[in-house]
């Protein structure tokens, strides 16, 4: 059977995220619904890149209710570790905001990744539960429990042990449109393979109307290549184009 294009399983996963979300009104900027298209040079999530270095499409719709609850779903084409062939990612997600007064906010999740097309014969889903604290839009401290996490490496397969990750990211407004982004992150792989690592982002953005356009540095400690081989983002470029509406 021939391979599907990485395109081609982007659009299904999009189109799967889409119908469930339902019907969206058409001016989603003036109600609870809001979406987001994005194409990006290199799909990395915490420091180890999804798509093997090539380019990503990817796509969500987002639910936001007045009272603070919301939903939704975000896909993108991955090339998985360690076959590399066109697979689809879906996440599924729903969870509370709430205000911790003027400049500071919380936010609950739960996440389940989805894996369709993918050509691992071992499955690959899992869950997530998020914990979120906010100052303004500049800065953001996450701790993820992932209960299921599940995991391909050079150090074999595992599966059902719980991993944890800590991540702080950050954003400083300046001129112009402009802002320095960047991030830095711990993740706990002690109940999958005795060990943990860092990670990170480094940045600018620039922002027009629906328009982001972005360019980061990636960096990660030499636990990643071990891990992961050439799936370690460290010390690689990424662009990105994302228009939300």
């Amino acid at each position: 059977m021939k391979p599907l294009s990485a395109f081609t399983v982007f659009a299904r996963a999009l189109a799967v995220v889409v119908t469930l979300a339902g019907a969206v009104p058409a001016c989603l900027a003036e109600g609870p619904w809001s979406a987001s298209l994005a194409v990006t040079t290199d799909y990395v999530l915490r420091g180890v890149s999804q798509s093997y270095g090539g380019a990503a499409l990817q796509g969500g719709v987002n639910y936001q209710s007045s009272s603070g609850w919301f939903a939704g779903g975000w896909a993108s084409n991955v090339d998985p570790y360690p076959f590399y062939a066109n697979a689809g990612e879906l996440n599924f997600y729903a969870g509370y905001d709430w205000a911790l007064g003027r400049d500071w906010s919380a936010r609950a999740s739960v996440t389940h990744y989805l894996y369709v097309l993918d050509p691992r014969r071992r499955p690959y889903d899992y869950d997530e539960l998020s914990m979120t604290f906010g100052y303004q839009d500049r800065l953001a401290a996450t701790v993820s429990y992932q209960p299921n996490a599940i995991r391909y490496a050079t150090l074999g397969y595992r599966k059902n042990k719980p991993a944890m990750s800590y991540e702080l990211t950050g954003r400083l407004p300046l001129r112009w449109n402009l802002s320095v982004t960047g991030g830095v992150g711990y993740y706990d792989l002690q109940q999958l393979y005795g060990l943990g690592y860092w990670s990170g982002s480094a940045g600018i953005s620039y922002t027009r109307g629906h328009l982001e356009l972005g360019a980061s540095r990636f960096f990660s400690d030499a636990t990643v290549r071990q891990l992961f081989d050439e799936g370690s983002a460290d010390g690689r470029w990424v662009a990105s184009a994302v228009w939300r509406f």
